[in-house]
């Protein structure tokens, strides 16, 4: 909101979005999303035990697991386009490879998740928080 204020007050400027700045607010919200949804899996054997009503437990494991990396294969999707659609080459090159090797990651890991192991399930909801620290190396390219 304060950008916004500078942008139409003190420069006078029409208020713009940047390609940038829809990007970043879509990839975030969906991989955000996957991330929340994904921390409650672990623990669904608790959460039925106090009455705490988590999407994993009135659904079930393995559709939350299935939504999640629906999720993340999502924004990992819209950050590929991103990078497709970019005007200079060798961001395209950049972030269309390292958004491919980032969702071949994940598509790998999802695959050899054992849902009935609390251990493999906490180990992949560590890659998804990895994978997003390697995100943050990839979207300031993103113009």
């Amino acid at each position: 909101m304060f950008c916004d204020n500078i942008q139409t007050s003190v420069f006078k400027r029409p208020l713009i979005f940047p390609r940038s700045l829809i990007f970043a607010v879509t990839f975030m919200s969906l991989y955000s999303a996957g991330i929340a949804l994904c921390k409650d899996i672990p623990d669904v054997e608790g959460d039925a035990r106090f009455g705490i009503y988590s999407f994993a437990a009135r659904f079930g494991e393995k559709r939350v697991f299935q939504i999640c990396v629906s999720l993340f294969k999502m924004a990992f999707g819209v950050a590929f386009l991103a990078g497709v659609t970019s005007p200079s080459l060798w961001i395209k090159i950049v972030t269309t490879l390292g958004h491919s090797i980032l969702a071949s990651v994940l598509c790998y890991q999802a695959k050899t998740t054992n849902l009935s192991s609390k251990s493999s399930i906490t180990s992949f909801y560590f890659l998804t928080w990895k994978l997003l620290c390697a995100e943050y190396f990839l979207m300031p390219l993103v113009r």
